[in-house]
């Protein structure tokens, strides 16, 4: 396989857990800009703790304390899996050593993975890593669902079809199915094995930075079944609350509202999940450009659940996460009230 198919194989590849696309929908706006000055936005009331704003120094604060940096080993080990978790840890561990200075952390490893990459990578560990994430969600996803097994019309947000074949295993979905993500889907090696087909599923619908989605995209309450596994925590929060309430409005009444992330509540887990997005980014060849200006709003996961709350979601029975993940990425089903 040739080396620039291979990193298209393994960025897409790469795990929807605690990094699983968290630096693969990193968008062009930077923190500042999409923040603002207040930390407002989400319909007029404060964001809740000051936690969206990332603080710099996420790989020395994690591998100077040896409980942390064991922590995150289980993230290497459980959910990034890559490339080798020891390699991949002493890598880490060497480059803060030298500095402690995040950008020049990134840029050398950056330099030190080619040597810890094993032959076939891409098969031995980017698509376990892969099938693990699949089977992972979907059968949160139907413990979450509480019994409900067929719905009509099916919105896949962050990826293009990733999860509906484990999804389609367990659950009956018919048509409509839309997909959203940042790239048109294709008939590429990597976006095939991704999505585990020959062809595109479904109608995809550009994620075009979180626009809302209008009701010629998706027809009104025309959806009983929406993932998104990526999160909340990349759009820009001035579009939070419209994007959130296109969502809503294109679900049927009574319709299912599957969401993961992370439930960060202190200034360690904000740099535990903030290195987690880190080292997702440098593993899967991002420039440290993107890393820089990716969108990271992290919160506690009670204010998610409130804010949907606000919006036309009903939380459900249920919070579930993935052993070994540290980054407390916590699958959540809501109803459409």
């Amino acid at each position: 396989m040739k080396t620039t198919t291979r990193r298209r194989l393994v960025g897409s590849l790469a795990v929807v857990g605690a990094a699983g696309a968290l630096g693969a929908l990193a968008l062009s706006r930077t923190r500042s800009g999409a923040m603002g000055d207040t930390g407002m936005g989400m319909g007029g009331g404060a964001l809740g703790p000051e936690l969206a704003s990332i603080e710099r120094g996420n790989f020395a604060a994690i591998y100077d304390d040896p409980e942390l940096r064991k922590r995150f080993f289980a993230f290497l080990t459980n959910v990034f899996h890559l490339y080798p978790e020891d390699e991949m840890q002493a890598l880490i561990a060497s480059a803060v050593s030298e500095s402690k200075d995040d950008h020049e952390v990134y840029l050398h490893i950056e330099r030190g993975l080619p040597e810890i990459e094993p032959k076939l990578s891409a098969f031995r560990y980017a698509l376990p890593a892969l099938r693990k994430q699949q089977s992972v969600m979907a059968k949160q996803t139907v413990q979450l669902l509480n019994g409900k097994k067929s719905f009509e019309g099916y919105l896949e947000i962050g990826s293009d079809g990733r999860y509906y074949s484990a999804l389609t295993d367990e659950l009956s979905i018919e048509r409509p199915i839309f997909t959203s993500s940042p790239v048109t889907p294709s008939y590429a090696p990597d976006q095939i094995i991704d999505r585990g087909q020959l062809a595109p599923l479904g109608t995809h619908l550009p994620l075009n930075g979180y626009e809302p989605f209008s009701a010629k995209d998706i027809a009104p309450k025309s959806l009983q079944l929406v993932t998104i596994y990526v999160g909340l925590h990349h759009v820009p929060l001035a579009l939070r609350v419209p994007y959130v309430e296109s969502i809503r409005d294109a679900m049927a009444p009574g319709a299912t509202l599957i969401l993961r992330d992370h439930d960060v509540s202190s200034p360690q887990m904000q740099h535990i999940v903030a290195l987690a997005h880190d080292v997702f980014n440098v593993g899967t060849q991002q420039p440290w450009s993107a890393n820089e200006h990716e969108l990271r709003n992290f919160y506690p996961l009670d204010f998610v659940v409130s804010f949907l709350e606000q919006h036309g979601f009903v939380p459900q029975p249920g919070r579930l996460l993935q052993d070994g993940d540290p980054t407390h990425n916590t699958l959540l089903a809501f109803a459409k009230a």
